[in-house]
């Protein structure tokens, strides 16, 4: 796999340390490029790829007034986590970002080959982080990182050929999302998962769904006549 490889993370701000943020309750994200090894995506169209996808990430999130200065990322090849500051509300997120990850994904695909488009998984979930001098830990990032590997999430976008399948852990929605209402094309439904060890319930919402690409070059059914 090829990497264009940027800064492991964006510091906090200059007015909180490492040490005032560990433990703390921060909202995490995790991002994953669907199928981003397909033999027809070549070291050039990973690059273009993972320059797509960095552009989508910090354009939605600029639109939900989370400027990339202020939070952690990490580079995972085909995605990247990001680990906001406590004190950006998880409401914003749960609410606007999927829809600004799908109008930025609109975007890029408008301008990209067919083999450089993307379609993207994305999990949110809370809890404490951990940093260190090498980065970041904890219980609640394996969670996260769980969610956008779950497999009823990777069905929900293989199966609508959607541009955004977008996750929330059982507490996201527990404690932000059914307190409020959110916008039409943002609707949650629940699901059950095993990953590895872990058994659990969280909820997606589906964006830009598409036909079956084959549907298009499928001939039509025609009846066949009996012969005698």
């Amino acid at each position: 796999m090829t990497y264009e490889q940027p800064p492991a993370y964006q510091p906090m701000p200059a007015h909180r340390n490492d040490a005032d943020v560990s433990g703390t309750y921060c909202p995490i994200l995790f991002f994953d490029v669907a199928s981003f090894g397909r033999p027809d995506r070549d070291a050039d169209i990973q690059l273009a790829v993972r320059r797509g996808l960095y552009q989508i990430v910090f354009g939605a999130l600029d639109r939900v007034a989370v400027p990339r200065t202020v939070y952690y990322r990490q580079d995972h090849g085909d995605g990247v986590l990001a680990v906001l500051p406590p004190t950006v509300p998880a409401r914003a997120l749960a609410e606007g970002l999927p829809i600004w990850l799908h109008l930025e994904i609109r975007r890029h695909n408008k301008c990209a080959s067919p083999a450089a488009r993307i379609q993207l998984r994305g999990a949110l979930h809370i809890g404490p982080v951990y940093r260190d001098e090498q980065g970041v830990s904890g219980r609640a990032l394996i969670h996260a990182a769980r969610l956008i590997d779950a497999p009823p999430v990777r069905r929900a976008l293989a199966d609508s050929c959607a541009d955004l399948v977008f996750a929330a852990s059982d507490r996201v929605y527990d404690e932000v999302i059914r307190h409020h209402p959110t916008p039409v094309d943002v609707e949650y439904r629940e699901f059950a998962a095993r990953v590895k060890e872990d058994e659990f319930t969280a909820w997606l919402t589906v964006l830009g769904r598409h036909a079956d690409p084959l549907q298009e070059t499928r001939p039509p059914l025609r009846a066949v006549p009996d012969h005698p």
